[in-house]
């Protein structure tokens, strides 16, 4: 039976998931039960379990830290999280950390159950691997560039590569789960505690996937495959090709199995040229707009890790250039960008919060002025989502404010009523892609927040004396 350690600090969970689920039936028996992290650190390395089931919000010691200090106590210990949606982000987080998955409450005893039987099917097979599979001198040599005593070591592996006998790399990451054949040959070797490369005889590559390849099994790893290789000198080129391609599920949010895929370098070209024009000329719309642009094409893995890696690096620099030093900090390595955020949408989130300062000059001193907090968070939310439909009574549904004292609230605190204010915001972003772009009239009137071509015209004579052609020529 494998040994269960239950961890939650709400005790009726604890007595309801040790009661309610059918241990025995998959194999697995409750050795213990803790109500915060620090004593489920103390159960973990006292009884060495096969599997911890662990909420995330604790006292003393929270979820996702119980996870990694639990791996370094019991490395052969999987773990699983339980999370309520409002932590679904660290749920997400706690898969880098190599956890086996997350169960969203309220969950149904059925879910944990499947989880159970999935862990069971996992647990077996990581029992049966043999000492002959793992050689990790292979991966040394692969990054060495010594042809020669790689092929010697492949010769003595029982692998020796050749136009007759191609060898396909592939990159596995969140190896512990993986139910690979063990009746076909191939050798494998650990890169870091989340990263396992395999190399195998590439007419077998897709039996030893074959468990994976069943599109009613939900996985929680990525793998890359990379190209046949007829030569040691061709293996290193397609292994970091592989590898890349196993960073899929930082694309897309999904686990599966990925093959090389390389940007068009126009396609991110112009994606690192409008996102450096739009911080030069502090264009908050236009940068965000270049962002939300980036996540359809992640999804859909037209976009990889490389290039996030890019992006995230190039905006980064150009802060630096800006001097805003203590702001920027530099990724090292794709590793660390998928063990930090996980999946490009939080990435993208990350970079639009970091940036945000640079772009809110205006709106910092205009919040100075004010006292009352939900006005300040309203003119926040304004700066932000201008260019949208915004109203009175959408403002005091999203904030919980009637309207007639939203209005009398907010002319108060700001000095005008919200419809002028609206209107200035809108106004001063026309202004400047008036002066910097050669969108036409109506399209800019569109791009701030204006239906009406007319109306946007009488608005920006009103406030500025003039047409927006009239402006647009004077500058």
């Amino acid at each position: 039976m494998y040994k269960t350690v239950i961890v939650d600090d709400e005790r009726w969970i604890v007595e309801g998931i040790k009661t309610g689920v059918r241990w025995e039936k998959y194999g697995f028996q409750v050795a213990g039960t803790a109500e915060n992290g620090q004593e489920g650190l103390e159960l973990i390395e006292k009884l060495r379990p096969d599997f911890v089931l662990t909420d995330i919000k604790m006292p003393l010691v929270n979820g996702l830290e119980l996870i990694k200090q639990g791996k370094e106590i019991s490395p052969r210990t999987i773990f699983a999280v339980l999370s309520g949606h409002a932590e679904f982000a660290y749920a997400q987080k706690a898969l880098n950390y190599g956890t086996f998955g997350y169960c969203l409450k309220p969950f149904e005893i059925e879910e944990i159950e499947n989880m159970l039987g999935k862990l069971s099917h996992s647990l077996k097979h990581r029992d049966q691997l043999g000492p002959q599979r793992d050689t990790q001198d292979l991966y040394e040599l692969l990054c060495s560039g010594n042809e020669l005593l790689l092929a010697e070591k492949l010769v003595a592996a029982g692998m020796p590569v050749n136009a007759g006998m191609p060898v396909t790399p592939i990159l596995v990451q969140g190896y512990a789960h993986a139910p690979f054949r063990e009746d076909v040959q191939h050798i494998r070797f650990r890169m870091n505690k989340r990263r396992v490369g395999i190399l195998v005889y590439s007419h077998l590559a897709d039996s030893l996937l074959s468990p994976l390849d069943k599109p009613d099994i939900a996985i929680d790893y990525s793998i890359g495959i990379g190209s046949p290789s007829t030569s040691p000198a061709e293996l290193e080129a397609s292994l970091e090709a592989a590898s890349v391609a196993a960073y899929g599920s930082f694309s897309t949010g999904k686990g599966g199995i990925y093959r090389p895929f390389v940007t068009s370098e126009t396609v991110l070209s112009s994606l690192i040229a409008e996102l450096t024009d739009a911080l030069a000329q502090k264009d908050r719309m236009r940068f965000m707009a270049v962002m939300e642009s980036c996540r359809p094409m992640f999804h859909r893995y037209a976009l990889t890790i490389k290039d996030a890696y890019l992006i995230f690096n190039t905006v980064m620099y150009l802060f630096t250039r800006k001097g805003i030093k203590e702001n920027a900090r530099f990724l090292e390595g794709y590793d660390q960008l998928y063990y930090d955020y996980g999946h490009s949408d939080i990435m993208i989130d990350y970079l639009v919060k970091h940036t945000l300062e640079h772009f809110s000059d205006e709106l910092f001193s205009r919040l100075a002025g004010v006292t009352h907090n939900r006005i300040k968070e309203i003119l926040a939310y304004i700066h932000h989502h201008f260019n949208q439909e915004i109203s009175i009574q959408s403002l005091s549904e999203k904030f919980y404010l009637s309207p007639t004292y939203l209005s009398q609230l907010f002319k108060k605190e700001v000095g005008e009523n919200f419809v002028e204010y609206l209107s200035r915001q809108r106004i001063q972003y026309a202004c400047k892609l008036l002066a910097e772009t050669d969108m036409t009239v109506s399209q800019i009137g569109e791009k701030c927040g204006f239906n009406d071509y007319f109306y946007f015209t009488r608005i920006f004579k009103r406030l500025n004396g003039m047409t927006p052609t009239q402006y647009r020529e004077s500058r």
